[in-house]
């Protein structure tokens, strides 16, 4: 028997409320800091702005969005950075995730106002848990009801478990499923906590929304699942690491990061073409690559090892660069960008994300047209 296929297709996004060149953000950034810092009795900030030259410019981020409107001066207003005296951190990581759930049901509202109920949904997220999920709060009450799967904690390589997921799903059952990413990063942010590593943390990172449908016929331009693969890179584990604290997630992010992906990026290429049916060679010259940008220097060093051109990672640097990093989100908003600039019909398309573990997961993708 045949096996059934598994197309992509029906991609929505939902801008969050907020945006902001970046060079305000980071100055924003920076004041929220300078503030926190005050109430522990610090008065001289320039070893904290000599921390400036590890943010990323608007030459590699133009603008960021975000959910939380608290970027002002006016600390007393805020609703999760009121950074005071007595809250210097700025609230903690329940009232952080209760904004969350709120917001994440109004994103939902705002798919499915327009968009059909699928028969499956698979919630991504890694920066709010809550149980009930703000998926089964939506869609509690009211008549028309998916089942619900959550795939959540995984950072930015999410996409493709839950394509993975929902793959299992539409090829087992032959149900629709829609895979939708809430990603709300500007949350997690300490403002008692700062360094090189976090101000390439916080000037990174941002907020992103969208949902997108897996079944068995193709809707549209759609992308056919042809394989996914996933490794671990060994003695990686304290690399990168996204951990629950009192006021919000807490990342660490290595500097051995990007070296790291760059020794396995070349074999796993291969081993990922051979679950495709395919040669290294060919999809070298002749793919398009989706490569999670978690910064600039992932997507040009992904690049420069397999020897790509600049136009086969284009996608990638024009989404960072309108967004930044929406963690999960992120790699999806990069299938809508080649899908709308109308590749030609049977176009490969490889996808590589990377995150915690640390973990190289790709997925490889042709073009229906």
């Amino acid at each position: 028997m045949e096996t059934p296929n598994a197309y992509l297709h029906s991609f929505v996004p939902v801008l969050p409320l907020y945006h902001l060149p970046q060079s305000q953000l980071v100055d924003w950034t920076f004041s929220c800091h300078e503030k926190a810092m005050s109430f522990m009795g610090a008065h001289d900030f320039t070893k904290l702005h000599e921390l400036k030259r590890f943010c990323l410019g608007e030459d590699q981020i133009s603008e960021r969005y975000f959910e939380c409107g608290d970027v002002s001066e006016n600390w007393s207003e805020h609703n999760i950075y009121k950074v005071e005296e007595k809250t210097p951190h700025g609230k903690d990581i329940a009232e952080r995730h209760a904004f969350y759930d709120h917001r994440a049901r109004e994103v939902f509202r705002e798919i499915y106002e327009k968009e059909s109920i699928p028969e499956h949904l698979i919630h991504v997220t890694c920066t709010g848990y809550l149980s009930p999920s703000p998926a089964q709060n939506f869609f509690s009450n009211r008549p028309e009801r998916p089942e619900i799967s959550h795939a959540y904690h995984m950072g930015c390589y999410a996409s493709v478990p839950a394509v993975r997921m929902a793959e299992g799903i539409v090829r087992g059952r032959n149900l629709e499923v829609d895979v939708v990413h809430t990603e709300m990063c500007s949350l997690h942010m300490d403002p008692l906590s700062y360094g090189a590593e976090q101000m390439v943390v916080q000037s990174l990172f941002a907020d992103g929304h969208i949902k997108y449908r897996l079944s068995q016929e193709k809707k549209g331009t759609s992308l056919k699942l042809l394989a996914t693969h996933e490794e671990l890179v060994p003695e990686s584990g304290a690399d990168m690491t996204w951990v629950p604290g009192p006021y919000g997630m807490t990342m660490t992010l290595s500097r051995e990061v990007p070296w790291k992906i760059a020794t396995k990026i070349g074999p796993f290429l291969g081993r990922l073409a051979e679950k495709a049916g395919l040669s290294v060679e060919t999809l070298s010259k002749e793919a398009i690559f989706a490569v999670h940008p978690g910064g600039p220097k992932i997507v040009s060093g992904v690049r420069d090892l397999l020897r790509l051109s600049e136009e086969q990672v284009m996608h990638s640097r024009k989404v960072l660069k309108a967004r930044g990093n929406m963690s999960s989100a992120t790699l999806p908003h990069v299938w809508k960008e080649i899908l709308d600039a109308n590749p030609e019909n049977g176009t490969k398309v490889v996808a590589f994300a990377f995150g915690p573990g640390l973990t190289i997961i790709g997925a490889v993708f042709e073009v229906h047209a």
